[in-house]
């Protein structure tokens, strides 16, 4: 994309106008949504942690934060964690997760102190949701698109064991019966 500052402000402003009478606003809508829920982080961080932390995990549907991480930990998947935090999260979370990454000081919201997690309740599901779909308000940006799924899963779990100290890698999922099966069905 090319630098319009040649127009000047008024020109670009005029530009912007047109461009929006043609009915393309999506833009516009997607910057006021981002604003509104940017309220909402930045109240849900000056609350404290606890309220910082309640107010991530309702972001999270109900079934993903009773989800463990299905993969158990090795080795090989706690490298490939590493890796992916080193790539992804480091300018931001910092390279010991405690959010203060050379990005820290140009984010409000700053960016998410994992060590706060610990005894929170925090659970792969969690990390995989966030990770995966990023947190609307803040500059935490989604990964869906850039990591598959295991890979996800592998940073979600380098974060849980080396930040958190604490991980549900491998543990059966919570609330759902090995032998489920639904009323007056299997026969």
């Amino acid at each position: 994309m090319p630098s319009w500052e040649f127009l000047g402000k008024e020109k670009i402003r005029v530009l912007i106008a047109y461009k929006q009478s043609l009915g393309f606003k999506d833009a516009d809508l997607r910057v006021q949504r981002q604003k509104e829920w940017k309220k909402k982080a930045i109240a849900a961080y000056e609350s404290g942690p606890e309220g910082n932390v309640a107010w991530l995990h309702s972001m999270v549907p109900e079934p993903w934060r009773k989800l463990p991480n299905p993969y158990p930990t090795t080795d090989a998947g706690l490298k490939r964690g590493h890796k992916i935090f080193q790539s992804f999260c480091i300018g931001c979370h910092g390279p010991v997760g405690d959010g203060m990454g050379p990005a820290q000081p140009f984010l409000y919201p700053p960016p998410l102190n994992f060590t706060i997690l610990k005894g929170r309740g925090v659970s792969g599901g969690i990390l995989y949701y966030q990770i995966m779909n990023g947190i609307t308000g803040t500059a935490m940006p989604y990964f869906k698109r850039e990591l598959e799924s295991e890979k996800i899963w592998d940073v979600g779990n380098y974060v849980a064991v080396y930040f958190i100290g604490q991980s549900d890698a491998g543990m059966p999922p919570k609330g759902i019966p090995a032998a489920y099966e639904t009323a007056g069905k299997g026969k």
